[in-house]
C-alpha cells in the first residue's frame, strides 16, 4: 500500500467527503510508493482535474499548485499521464468505485423482478476536440474518440474502449464492438447471468449479436429505416401496464434468413412510433421499449461531462493520457452519483427541479387526458435525475478548497436548491 499521501493544505469537509468513496476503492488497489508523487495525491489530482473548469493542462496546474504544497513541473505531470503503471492503477481504482456504486445504489428497475437476473448496460461513442498537439500533418486534427458503459440500474458509468484512430478519423460503433471479447462485453458478468446491450443503430449487426447471443449477450437498439426485414411470426402482446402502447411483437428476419425480434411502439405524448430490434425473446415487449428509454441515461451523462464539467478537450497526445481521462471523468460521475444519494439522506434534495419534474409530468397527464388518453407507465416508472446539476456542481467547486464544516456548507446548498 502507497501510504505516500501529501494531501491539500486545507481541511475541507466538502472534499473529504466527496473522495470518501475514492479512499475506500483505493484501499483495495494495488499501489507503490512513488519518489515525485504518491498514487493517492494522482487520484486526488485526475479527479480535481475534471472538476476544475481550466482550459488547459498549464491553466490546471497553475491553479492546483495554489493550493497543494507539492509542486509538480508540466514535464512530470504530462509523463505520469502517460504512465501506463498510473493508467492501470486509476483502472483498477475505477472499477473498484463503480462495484461499490453498482453495489449501494437502488434501482427503480427493481420494480420489474423478471430483470433480476439480467445486467443491464447502454453504451456509446463520445468525441473530445483533439488534444493541443494532436494535429496530424497535412490533415485536420482528428478528433478523439472514446467509448462508454452505463450501467442501466445503477447509472454507474465506466470506459469501454479507446477509439482507433490508425485506420480513419472516425471508428464505427460496430467497429469498435468487434473489437472487444466475449469477456469484455459480458463486464464481469457472473456464470448463468444475462447481458442485455442497449445500444443506437450504429451498433446494429445482426450476425455478431446472434453469435454473441450463444453467451448470453442480448443487444437491443432502434431499428434502421434501410433495412428490409419479413415478418416470420406475430407474437401476442399481454394486456398488461407495461405493454400500453405496444403496437406489434413480431419476429422478423433479413435476407440472409437471420431472424430477430423487432417490436414497435407508439408514443401517446406525441405520436412518434418508434421500432425496435432485440435478440432478447423473453422480456415484455413494453419492459424492453422502456429499457431502450433508460438508454437515453448516457447522453445525459455525456451532457453533464461535457456542458457542465467542461471535458470538451482531450488532455494531451498519446493513448495512454487518453485514457487516463476517460478513467477520470468515469470516476468523477461515479462519486457525483454518490455524493448525491448521501445528500438525499441527509435531507438536502434538489427541491426546485423536482418540483418542475413533477410539473412537466402533471402538464404530460393531464394533456392525454384531454385526449382521453392515460400516460403509460413506461413514463412513470423511472423517475430519477441522471445528471449532476450545474448548482452541485459549482458548490463543490466552490468549496473544494474551504475549511468550512459539512453542516455549514450542506446549509448553503439546501438553500440554493430551493431558491435557484
Amino acid at each position: 500500500m502507497d501510504n505516500n499521501n501529501t494531501g491539500s493544505p486545507t481541511d475541507s469537509a466538502v472534499r473529504q467527503q466527496f473522495l470518501q468513496p475514492l479512499q475506500a476503492a483505493y484501499v483495495l488497489t494495488a499501489t507503490r510508493k512513488c519518489p515525485s508523487e504518491s498514487d493517492w495525491d494522482w487520484l486526488v489530482k485526475g479527479v480535481e482535474r475534471v472538476l476544475n473548469n481550466g482550459r488547459s493542462g498549464r491553466d490546471f496546474l497553475q491553479t492546483f499548485q495554489m493550493f497543494w504544497p507539492q509542486p509538480m513541473g508540466v514535464g512530470a505531470y504530462f509523463d505520469n499521464l502517460s504512465s501506463p503503471r498510473r493508467l492501470t492503477m486509476t483502472g483498477d481504482c475505477g472499477e473498484q468505485l463503480r462495484r461499490q456504486v453498482d453495489r449501494v445504489r437502488t434501482s427503480p428497475l427493481a420494480a420489474f423482478p423478471e430483470l433480476d437476473d439480467f445486467d443491464l448496460y447502454a453504451g456509446d461513442g463520445h468525441y473530445l476536440e483533439a488534444a493541443t498537439h494532436d494535429a496530424v500533418p497535412g490533415e485536420t486534427a482528428w478528433a478523439t474518440g472514446h467509448f462508454f458503459v452505463l450501467n442501466m440500474k445503477s447509472q454507474s458509468l465506466a470506459p469501454l474502449a479507446l477509439a482507433d484512430q490508425t485506420t480513419r478519423k472516425k471508428e464505427h460503433d460496430m467497429r469498435m464492438l468487434k473489437r472487444q471479447s466475449v469477456a469484455r462485453l459480458r463486464q464481469g458478468a457472473g456464470k448463468g447471468r444475462k447481458v442485455l446491450w442497449a445500444w443506437d443503430r450504429g451498433g446494429i449487426d445482426l450476425p455478431f449479436w446472434l453469435e454473441r447471443k450463444q453467451s448470453g449477450i442480448y443487444f437491443l437498439s432502434l431499428r434502421k429505416t434501410c433495412q428490409c426485414l419479413a415478418v416470420e411470426k406475430i407474437r401476442p402482446v399481454a394486456a398488461l401496464p407495461i405493454n400500453q402502447g405496444v403496437v406489434s411483437d413480431l419476429d422478423v428476419s433479413n435476407r440472409d434468413g437471420l431472424v430477430v425480434r423487432e417490436i414497435t411502439y407508439l408514443n401517446p405524448c406525441d405520436g412518434q412510433v418508434y421500432v425496435y430490434l432485440t435478440t432478447e425473446r423473453t422480456l415484455e415487449p413494453g419492459l424492453l421499449a422502456l429499457l431502450y428509454k433508460t438508454r437515453w441515461e448516457i447522453e445525459k451523462v455525456f451532457d453533464e461531462t461535457k456542458t457542465k464539467l467542461q471535458e470538451q478537450k482531450a488532455w494531451a497526445t498519446s493513448a495512454t493520457a487518453k485514457a487516463m481521462q476517460a478513467q477520470f471523468m468515469a470516476i468523477t460521475h461515479n462519486l457525483l452519483l454518490l455524493l448525491q444519494d448521501q445528500h438525499e439522506k441527509l435531507g438536502v434534495e434538489n427541491a426546485a427541479e423536482l418540483q418542475r419534474k413533477q410539473k412537466r409530468l402533471a402538464q404530460q397527464e393531464q394533456a392525454l387526458v384531454s385526449q382521453k388518453k392515460t400516460l403509460p407507465p413506461l413514463y412513470k416508472a423511472i423517475q430519477r435525475f441522471t445528471q449532476a446539476t450545474f448548482k452541485l456542481i459549482r458548490w463543490l467547486r466552490t468549496h473544494w478548497h474551504q475549511p468550512t464544516s459539512l453542516a455549514q456548507a450542506l446549509h448553503q446548498l439546501r438553500g440554493f436548491y430551493a431558491k435557484l
